[in-house]
C-alpha cells in the first residue's frame, strides 16, 4: 500500500490560469465552496449554488462531496455527488474551475507498482493504483472509465482482490455481450416455467455474486429499457426473479467500467442521468497506452513470461512499439507479443517478428508536423501544443486564441497528457 503523502501539501488551486488564480492549503477541516458570503471558499459564479460543495480529508485522502447544488459537480468531466481526489484532479462547479494539487509526495519506492495483475512504473497509471488502493477497502461503486484494451477488467478484479470482499465471488456482467432477450434473466435469475425454456430455476448475476463483488463490464452498452430495474437493485440491494413475487436481498459491491462517455449518453438520452449518478460516486480514468509509454518495457516482460518464454528484447525491438501507436492497447500488446514469441529464434525477439495491426506508426514529432492525414484527436492536441507555444505557456491566451473556456482547456490538456 503507498504511504499517504503530507497532510500539508494539499492544495486547491481557484480559477487555474486566470487572473483571479489563488491557492487554497487544505487543512484537517473540511471547507465549503459556494457563493455564499460566509462559505470557506467564495466563488463570485451565478451558476455556484450558496453552498455548492465542500473538500474534506478522509484519512489519508481527500474528497470533495456535492452539497444538494443546482447544477452539480464535476470531477474531471464526470458528474460527482462524492469523489476521491487525485493529483491534479479537475473540479468544476458552474462555469468555475478548480484544480486538486499534491505538492509533495512521501518518500517510498518508485518502481513499478501492481494492482492486481495489472502493472505500471509511469507516474499516469500510479496514480490510478493509488487511487484504486485507497478506494479498494470500502464499499463504494468504482466506475472504471478507458478505451478498449486498457485493462478495465484486470484493474476491477484487483480491486476485488484488495477488497474485504476477496474471499467472495467475482461476478462479470458483459452488458456487450448479453443476448437483449435474455439480458433481465441473466441478471436477476428466473423461476422454472417463467418463459418458454425455463426448465428450471436459475440465479442470476445479483445472485451469484452476494457477498462478493458484481462488475459490469461496458455498462454503457445497457440496454434503456432494462436501466430502471438496475437502478431499483443498486439502490435498495432487493432483487426479483423472473416469475416471482418474492424480493431477494443481496450484499453486493458494484463495479462498473466503460469506454463510453456515459454524459454525453446521458445527454442523447441512452443512459439515465440517475443511474449515471448511482455509478459516479468514484471514477477513475485509465489512460490509454500511447499515454503511458513508459510501462512498455515492464509489460513486455510481464506478458513474455505468462507466455512461458525467457526472450531477450533488443533496443530495436523496444524502439518498435513505442513507435506504434497501440489502438488496441495492452491487449493488443498481448497479441502482438504472443505472435511474436511463436515466431522468434532461440532466445532473441527482434523487431521482424513484430506483426502489427495497421502499419501506421507513432509520429513523436506530431506537434511540428502537418496534419493532413492525421486522427481528429491528433489534430486537437497538435492545436493545443502549438498555441500553446506561440502563447509562451499562457492557458488563458491559448484557451481565447482556440476559441474554448480555459476549464474545457485544462480538461483536454489532461485528457492528452500536455504539461
Amino acid at each position: 500500500m503507498p504511504k499517504p503523502r503530507d497532510a500539508a501539501a494539499a492544495v486547491l488551486v481557484v480559477a487555474p490560469g486566470t487572473p483571479d488564480e489563488r491557492r487554497i492549503e487544505l487543512g484537517s477541516r473540511a471547507l465549503t465552496i459556494g457563493s455564499d458570503p460566509d462559505a470557506h471558499i467564495r466563488v463570485s459564479d451565478p451558476h455556484v449554488s450558496r453552498r455548492h460543495a465542500e473538500v474534506a480529508r478522509v484519512d489519508a485522502s481527500v474528497v470533495v462531496r456535492d452539497l444538494d447544488s443546482r447544477n452539480g459537480t464535476y470531477v474531471d468531466g464526470i458528474a460527482v455527488k462524492e469523489a476521491i481526489l487525485h493529483d491534479r484532479a479537475t473540479i468544476r462547479i458552474g462555469a468555475t474551475t478548480l484544480r486538486f494539487e499534491t505538492e509533495t509526495k512521501a518518500a517510498g519506492p518508485t518502481g513499478p507498482r501492481r494492482m492486481g495483475d495489472a502493472i505500471g512504473a509511469s507516474p499516469e497509471m500510479q496514480q490510478v493504483f493509488e487511487v484504486l488502493e485507497r478506494l479498494a477497502p470500502s464499499d463504494l461503486t468504482i466506475t472504471i472509465l478507458g478505451e478498449t484494451g486498457v485493462g478495465k477488467d484486470v484493474l476491477a478484479r484487483g480491486v476485488h482482490a484488495a477488497s474485504a470482499r476477496s474471499a467472495g465471488p467475482f461476478i462479470v456482467f458483459d452488458c456487450g455481450a448479453a443476448t437483449p432477450t435474455l439480458i433481465e434473466s441473466a441478471l436477476f435469475g428466473h423461476e422454472k416455467g417463467a418463459f418458454t425454456g425455463a426448465t428450471a430455476a436459475v440465479a442470476g448475476a445479483f445472485e451469484r455474486a452476494d457477498g462478493g463483488t458484481l462488475f459490469f463490464d461496458e455498462i454503457g452498452e445497457l440496454h434503456l429499457d432494462l436501466q430502471p430495474k438496475l437502478l431499483r437493485a443498486l439502490e435498495q440491494r432487493r432483487i426479483q426473479r423472473i416469475g416471482s413475487t418474492i424480493e431477494i436481498p443481496v450484499n453486493v459491491r458494484i463495479l462498473a467500467a466503460t469506454n463510453r462517455d456515459l454524459e454525453a449518453e446521458v445527454a442523447a438520452g441512452r443512459f439515465r442521468q440517475d443511474l449515471f449518478f448511482r455509478l459516479s460516486a468514484a471514477v477513475v480514468s485509465v489512460p490509454p497506452l500511447r499515454d503511458r509509454l513508459a510501462d512498455l518495457p515492464e509489460l513486455v516482460d510481464t506478458i513474455l513470461v505468462a507466455e512461458g518464454r525467457r526472450l531477450r528484447v533488443t533496443q530495436d525491438t523496444l524502439d518498435a512499439l513505442t513507435s506504434y501507436d497501440w489502438p488496441g492497447n495492452v491487449r493488443e500488446l498481448r497479441n502482438v507479443l504472443s505472435a511474436a514469441a511463436a515466431m522468434a529464434d532461440a532466445d532473441l525477439l527482434e523487431p521482424r517478428h513484430l506483426l502489427f495491426f495497421k502499419t501506421k506508426r507513432r509520429d513523436p514529432t506530431l506537434a511540428d508536423a502537418p496534419l493532413a492525414g492525421r486522427t481528429l484527436e491528433s489534430i486537437e492536441r497538435a492545436a493545443i501544443v502549438q498555441t500553446l507555444k506561440v502563447a509562451d505557456g499562457n492557458k488563458t491566451k491559448t484557451a481565447k486564441a482556440l476559441g474554448i473556456a480555459a476549464s474545457t482547456l485544462y480538461e483536454k490538456m489532461r485528457r492528452y497528457g500536455i504539461e
